[in-house]
């Protein structure tokens, strides 16, 4: 009895029987994008990593102005630390701390906004990306696209790689809106 069902089973799968049968539509197509790779050649990108940097030298240049003035106070403090009465020892230690939290405060906000402006800059970027991925991967037939160098991809073959058919699609998109 086992032998026939087995024999029934074998001849249901080679003949595409409905219980055993694999269609295209349940196969699950995979690849990924290098989205570093794209942002490099995306036209513009050269423009908001301008100002970025100019942002970010602004605030460096304010930042290496109050490091200069904490250490400044500190030497002062150091250099006339023994001709100094305890009140003003402490007066002058309180303020150098108060200038380092000012300076602490004044870097974390730095970054805060620098993240800001670069999230701002680069969105529209990266929706207008996400979407021509979108499009190529139903294109390509593709169940999934995951991201190359993401923690999730331990290995990748570059077989799967559809990053230069995101790039050829995206030029010729954005050459259309320019039109």
């Amino acid at each position: 009895m086992n032998r026939i069902l087995l024999i029934v089973a074998f001849f249901a799968l080679i003949s595409g029987g409905p219980a055993f049968a694999i269609t295209s539509a349940d196969l699950i197509r995979i690849g990924y994008v290098d989205i570093q790779e794209i942002f490099d050649v995306y036209p513009g990108m050269d423009d908001v990593r301008q100002k970025l940097k100019q942002e970010k030298d602004r605030y460096q240049g304010e930042i290496d102005k109050r490091k200069d003035e904490v250490a400044h106070l500190q030497a002062d403090y150091e250099s006339k630390y023994s001709s100094l009465k305890d009140d003003e020892k402490q007066r002058r230690e309180a303020e150098i701390e108060y200038k380092k939290e000012l300076l602490a405060e004044y870097i974390d906000d730095s970054n805060r906004k620098l993240t800001s402006l670069k999230d701002e800059l680069t969105k529209p970027i990266y929706v207008k990306i996400v979407s021509v991925i979108q499009k190529v991967s139903e294109e390509k037939g593709l169940s999934f696209v995951f991201r190359k160098g993401s923690d999730n991809l331990l290995y990748q073959d570059t077989r799967f790689d559809v990053t230069k058919d995101i790039i050829t699609r995206l030029r010729k998109e954005l050459q259309l809106e320019e039109r």
